[in-house]
């Protein structure tokens, strides 16, 4: 019978590797979202593969502890799991930036998940039936019931530990890559400290020796970041870049959150450079004098800046769950300290929920993927609680991403016929084309407290003097789906919004235009 120490040296080793199971796994998408987005497609391929390689390896461990029962192997086992996982940060900085845009918004995921996150996952799962093993041939008949019982027990804690820690500690104070190395060189040393008092100790130096040295190299290299960039980083919820590119002839400086764009403004001017943004002052149409206004996502806070600009009396408050996203726009992109605006650090749909409201103009622009809105945003309750938050003839305008095609326009139609189950009145204007296939924004306009057949005609606004000029002719725009052509779409709710899912369409069309160029 071994002693108490080898006891507590396994079920300590199964703690830590359970730990290291989680923090892959929730970091994982945060690997994969600058080139692939934070999509249901990311989260499902990251669980799904990880679950692939936790049952193959449970079951590969058990065939191994049956064949090699010994401390040796067990330990072994740990090292290449550590050396795995040193692997996948080689791959996220190498290979990743070289192909990942070449792969499919929905499927690339998949793959790049089952390059990237089999092995050290597959690894890790070896670890408990092997452990079992060892426990039970060394514990003087001990019932195996027991013995599997504290080894998940301890497994299981640490993936508890892992899973609390990555979210409150490790993402907020480390970044990603940081995170991954740290794992791997913990894993590779624990690997090797488990050999040593194996006694194979020529062995253990030399994976060591390996994990430090891999450890250290890929800290100096660092993922690579494009020319351009003047901020990089990795935010709580996303990776933050702002960048410096050429945009429509001029130089524009633009916020990436993961893959997509969440504003920019041109350098020479400081003006607004998507014109998507600049549907915001449509309000002016609805309630010529505004008073009042909330920004849902910040960004790069080009859209509350105008409003600071254009309203001159106007309260801004705008609720960004980023809390680095203020600081940032108030250094990258001329955010004035004006005390006006009320920078609110919370999830927009909960500020609507807690503020008194009576807002003349609500913008929602919030996104968590390339093409799709966070379903949250697009629901009947979502609609229902911005319009008692209006005050009297306040307008609620929102953007969203899509298509027209006949196999794409799940997303528009049924984000309108969710709007128009809730507002009197309701517009729906194409930023681009309204008889256009092609991917563009699509700006919905709820109007409250108005009769129901009194409807805005949208030719006046060519007497109004907007910023954007653009805006004069937003009614050869307009898109009025009838009520027959809605009809085969659903009413978005929070029990129900496949919005992600309905994107996909979008998504295939986009990875087909993309590999056209």
């Amino acid at each position: 019978m071994r002693s108490p120490h080898h006891k507590i040296s396994i079920l300590a080793s199964v703690t830590a590797c359970g730990t290291a199971v989680l923090i892959l796994e929730i970091v994982a998408t945060r690997v994969l979202a600058p080139y692939f987005g934070n999509s249901i497609f990311t989260i499902s391929s990251v669980i799904g593969v990880v679950l692939a390689a936790l049952g193959l390896g449970y079951y590969a461990g058990g065939v191994l502890a049956d064949r090699r029962p010994s401390e040796r192997w067990f330990f072994a086992v740990i090292a290449a799991a550590g050396l795995a996982v040193l692997l996948l940060q080689l791959l996220n900085a190498v290979v990743l930036p070289r192909v990942a845009y070449r792969l499919s918004l929905v499927d690339g995921p998949l793959l790049v998940s089952a390059l990237m996150f089999f092995p050290p996952a597959f690894f890790l799962a070896m670890l408990s039936p092997f452990a079992i093993a060892l426990l039970h041939a060394r514990a003087a008949g001990a019932p195996v019931g027991t013995v599997s019982g504290q080894v998940f027990f301890w497994s299981t804690l640490g993936s508890i530990v892992g899973s609390l820690a990555t979210g409150f500690v490790l993402v907020p104070r480390f970044g990603v890559s940081g995170i991954v190395i740290g794992v791997g060189c913990g894993l590779a040393l624990i690997g090797s400290a488990g050999l040593v008092l194996s006694r194979a100790r020529a062995g253990a130096a030399a994976l060591a020796l390996a994990g430090l040295a891999g450890g250290g190299a890929l800290w100096h290299l660092g993922l690579p970041e494009r020319a351009g960039t003047v901020y990089a980083a990795d935010g709580v919820y996303d990776r933050i870049v702002i960048r410096d590119i050429r945009y429509r002839g001029r130089v524009a400086r633009v916020l990436w959150q993961d893959l997509g764009v969440s504003g920019g403004q041109f350098l020479d001017d400081g003006r607004m450079a998507f014109a998507y943004t600049k549907y915001y002052e449509l309000y002016r149409l609805f309630t010529p004098e505004l008073k009042s206004a909330l920004a849902i996502g910040g960004g790069a806070y080009t859209v509350p800046r105008a409003l600071l600009r254009t309203s001159p009396r106007a309260i801004v408050d705008v609720a960004e769950i980023d809390p680095s996203l203020h600081s940032l726009a108030v250094r990258y992109f001329s955010l004035p300290a004006d005390p006006r605006l009320r920078n609110h650090v919370v999830d927009g749909r909960r500020f609507l929920h807690d503020s008194a409201g009576g807002y003349d103009l609500i913008f929602a622009d919030a996104y968590h993927a390339l093409v799709s809105a966070p379903p949250q945003f697009a629901t009947r309750e979502f609609f229902e609680l911005a319009k008692r938050r209006l005050a009297d003839n306040g307008v609620l305008i929102a953007n969203y991403y899509g298509s027209l095609a006949p196999d794409a326009r799940a997303t528009v139609y049924a984000v309108v016929k969710t709007l128009r189950s809730v507002f009197p009145q309701v517009y729906a204007i194409a930023s681009t084309d309204a008889a256009a296939d092609e991917l563009q924004n699509f700006i919905l306009i709820g109007q409250n407290a108005v009769p129901p057949g009194r409807r805005i005609d949208l030719r006046r606004a060519a007497e109004i003097d907007f910023d954007e000029p653009l805006l004069k002719t937003v009614a050869t725009r307009e898109l009025r789906p009838s009520d027959a052509e809605l009809a085969g779409y659903p009413v978005l709710t929070d029990d129900f919004a496949p919005l992600e899912y309905f994107a996909a369409a979008s998504i295939r069309r986009y990875d087909a235009i993309a590999r056209r160029r």
